[in-house]
């Protein structure tokens, strides 16, 4: 499980650091009586445990709220790390601060540390490209409003420099692809500003190289398991990834892989193996570069090629593919033109190129055009339909073929035609970047 640290100052230098009587100030030594160490918790839900600990003389103790701590005199540095709260569909992400850090412990007497956690403010919410038609490119929908059919309001309506394909890093900032060409083609929109609506201002873009000179662009994102972003680039036909220290400044960096000659790539995805996968629209497959192939630039075939077709008695190709996610079970779902399509990890292996008929396929609405997909708490899978809706497969629907009505649909008035989501944190239990235990 990855969870994001934020670390004191560490090693030998922690037992010189500056600590008074108040955990501050001055010359912190160590000494051969004990103290107490009383670390308050605010700001969880209270249902919540923390993620505290406290490091020093003696080792490392795990907090989970509240609590007053003998220990040895000497100075002590806490890790805090991000907690999300319970919620059936999307989960709220804390955000914890502390002061003072380090602090010192001195005998007899007491010290007090602060951790004060506040929502991130992008978490608990499901976030939409909205294209033709809407009032902004980007919509939020906080977690509450998704449990049932209705017509709510956009929660977050954000005016953005485009919002495509997009993927949330782990502190839940949200990357997305640039609409037009007047937008840079890779944005992010720092978490802070999710809050609430209006116009949203990128601190960090991606221009030029492999990401210019045509249209479409950059057309979707996905973050690897060290933080590096990869990006399909439709009109170059080519898959780029920036690495995780390039996307500190942004800029205008040269990619440190390319995977090129490809058919149309659009959705990404990689599996908890760290292999990446890959929908060519171009040539209706799905495919996977093994993760060992992913260090270095290459012009060579995939290890695997999947054509998935329909089942007898009209045996065809299915055409289009588009979003990929991964579900608990290791399944890969492909949106094959409205066509959800269930792979499993048996269909995943092999090399080469192999034709399969997918043993779910889930078919929609004629009228409804998904283009994105993405998997909540509860094993529900969000997808456009039509204009002005959105809605979700629930877990029971995606156990069998046939048409089917989603059991929750939105139709929004500030919805023109959804296309790609993205929710943070992600689950758990799937292998994406951003997931929260």
């Amino acid at each position: 499980m990855h969870r994001l640290r934020f670390l004191g100052l560490l090693g030998s230098a922690l037992f010189l650091a500056a600590c008074g009587s108040d955990g501050s100030g001055s010359e912190c030594a160590e000494e051969g009586g004990t103290g107490t160490l009383q670390v308050n918790v605010t700001g969880l839900p209270g249902s919540t445990a923390a993620g505290v600990s406290v490091q020093g003389r003696g080792g490392t103790q795990a907090l989970t709220s509240s609590q007053t701590l003998t220990l040895a005199a000497g100075s002590y540095s806490l890790t805090t790390e991000i907690v999300a709260a319970s919620h059936p569909l999307v989960r709220t992400a804390y955000r914890p601060e502390v002061s003072p850090n380090p602090v010192c412990v001195s005998e007899g007497k007491t010290t007090v540390v602060a951790v004060t956690y506040a929502p991130i403010p992008s978490s608990g919410k499901l976030w939409t490209s909205n294209g033709s038609g809407g009032t902004e490119p980007l919509l939020g929908y906080a977690a509450d409003l998704l449990s049932t059919s209705g017509t709510p309001p956009a929660t977050v309506a954000a005016k953005t420099g485009g919002s495509e394909g997009s993927a949330f890093d782990r502190e839940g900032n949200l990357w997305v692809v640039g609409g037009t060409t007047a937008d840079p083609p890779v944005l992010r929109i720092p978490a802070a500003s999710l809050g609430t609506s209006g116009t949203k201002a990128a601190d960090i873009t991606l221009n030029d190289g492999p990401l210019e000179g045509g249209f479409p662009r950059a057309r979707a994102l996905a973050f690897d398991a060290s933080g590096n972003l990869w990006v399909s680039v439709a009109f170059n036909d080519k898959i780029v990834r920036y690495t995780r220290e390039q996307l500190t400044t942004g800029g205008s960096p040269t990619p440190t892989v390319e995977i090129t000659g490809l058919d149309g790539p659009l959705g990404l995805a990689f599996d908890p193996a760290g292999n990446l996968w890959v929908a060519f629209s171009g040539d209706d497959r799905v495919a996977r570069y093994d993760a060992s192939r992913l260090t270095a630039s290459s012009t060579a075939a995939p290890d695997l090629l999947i054509e998935g077709t329909t089942p007898p008695p009209v045996i065809g190709t299915l055409r289009g593919p588009a979003g990929l996610a991964f579900d608990s079970a290791g399944n890969l779902w492909v949106n094959f033109n409205g066509t959800l399509a269930r792979l499993t990890p048996a269909d995943q292996q092999g090399s080469g190129t192999v034709t399969l008929t997918p043993s779910v396929m889930v078919g929609l609405a004629v009228t409804a055009l998904p283009e994105g997909i993405v998997f909540d708490e509860a094993g529900n899978l969000w997808l456009a339909l039509r204009q002005g809706e959105f809605g979700r497969l629930g877990a029971s629907q995606l156990t069998s073929s046939g048409d089917k009505t989603p059991e929750v649909i939105l139709r929004s008035p500030d919805v023109g035609y959804t296309g790609w989501f993205a929710l943070y944190p992600a689950p758990a239990h799937l292998p994406l970047y951003h997931r929260l235990p």
